[in-house]
């Protein structure tokens, strides 16, 4: 990425520090940050109501919502025809006693987003980032989410209720005959507009809004070990065919022979050449750059940029960089280049492979920079077509 993705990060967290968060805070414990900084205040647009309204036509037919004390059955959430329109079906929900839930708004802001793809690339992971709007006096019922949050308060005010419990880091999934958490003990956290409070997954909490509340959540998960065990699997099976054949003799056998020796045993022996493969760490790496390629590809396409010269003819003497926003992955086979970015996967020729990995460690340069081991012709080409896909522009 153009700009230091540890600085963006960190703008955010400040005053603590980016090594502070990952050493000491993530997965581990709560953190309150009530400190003033201008970056959050400011992460959502200068007025994030009014950019929530102007956005009726994406936001209002995915809303969702919750309610600890509901008077009744939620509004339907449908498309409207404005920004008031939009404000109206909003105080449906509060009328009936909910908080409103706007899923998928990491494009509200360009400092949002680059927060985002900040931390997706440090955690390796996809980050979702939700808006919860509620009115006074509005509550939520004592839970914890399956993912760590970042939450930080655009307007008004609200009351935090967190357990002093260790975090369970919890699966994604709800386990069988999983209860509502419980808080016997906690502590109470006050938050206005540019607060911060990250929650480790499975921290029980609560919330009070003590005035019309609007806060960002931005919810993640970092690579788990058991990500990483399937991400061996999965390259694994890759390479392997008969991991890929059905389990035990015959499609039904779940069902219909359940205890046919053949199923554990054919568990057991690839668990045990999965080990096995495991023990060569270039096998490991190979298969964690293959998780990461697909996590990059299902991200959304980097967006352009105001001012971009997408347009204008490539030549030896212009000079790019990188989308602020860019990351990729190379993946170099026996016959082709899979290079990946957000979004989009592109194929090069093998002998173009100096030529792309120094396109991906260099921030800003030339065409005529590019080592020379394709002709000219090609590296305007290259160039052409990846400032064509976003991933570079033109300086």
């Amino acid at each position: 990425m153009h700009a230091n993705v540890n600085d963006i990060i960190e703008s955010v967290l400040s005053p603590f520090s980016y090594e502070q968060f990952f050493d000491n805070i993530l997965g581990q414990k709560p953190l309150v940050l009530t400190e003033d900084n201008n970056q959050r205040e400011s992460l959502a647009g200068q007025n994030p109501r009014q950019q929530l309204l102007k956005g009726f036509a994406q936001y209002a037919p995915n809303l969702t919502s919750h309610s600890y004390a509901p008077k009744g059955p939620a509004p339907k959430a449908r498309a409207v025809q404005s920004p008031d329109a939009f404000r109206a079906l909003i105080q449906e929900y509060f009328d009936a006693g909910y908080t409103v839930r706007i899923p998928d708004v990491t494009d509200l802001s360009d400092s949002l987003t680059l927060f985002t793809r900040a931390l997706e690339r440090q955690i390796q992971s996809t980050v979702n980032v939700v808006i919860f709007w509620s009115e006074q006096g509005g509550n939520a019922p004592i839970h914890h989410d399956e993912v760590d949050l970042i939450v930080i308060q655009l307007e008004g005010t609200k009351r935090w209720f967190i357990s002093e419990e260790p975090p369970v880091l919890p699966n994604k999934w709800k386990s069988a005959g999983e209860k509502p958490p419980v808080m016997n003990n906690y502590h109470t956290v006050d938050v206005k507009p540019g607060d911060l409070i990250y929650l480790p997954r499975g921290t029980a909490h609560t919330v009070q809004s003590t005035s019309e509340s609007i806060h960002v959540a931005i919810g993640f998960v970092p690579v788990t070990i058991r990500d990483a065990i399937n991400a061996a699997l999965d390259h694994y099976s890759e390479l392997h065919k008969p991991l890929r054949m059905g389990l035990g003799p015959r499609g039904d056998c779940l069902t219909e022979q359940p205890n046919n020796p053949k199923i554990p045993e054919q568990i057991r022996h690839y668990l045990k050449t999965l080990s096995d493969a495991c023990q060569d760490d270039a096998f490991i790496e190979r298969a964690l750059s293959r998780r990461k390629t697909r996590m990059i590809r299902e991200l959304p396409k980097l967006p352009k940029l105001p001012n971009s010269k997408s347009d204008q003819s490539i030549t030896l003497t212009t000079q790019v960089k990188h989308h602020p926003l860019a990351m990729s992955e190379l993946t170099v086979t026996e016959d082709i280049l899979d290079f990946c970015q957000p979004g989009e996967q592109i194929f090069i020729h093998l002998g173009a492979q100096k030529c792309i990995e120094f396109i991906i460690k260099t921030p800003c340069f030339y065409v005529s920079d590019i080592p020379d081991q394709i002709n000219d012709d090609v590296k305007v080409a290259l160039v052409d077509r990846l400032v064509t896909s976003g991933f570079l522009v033109v300086v």
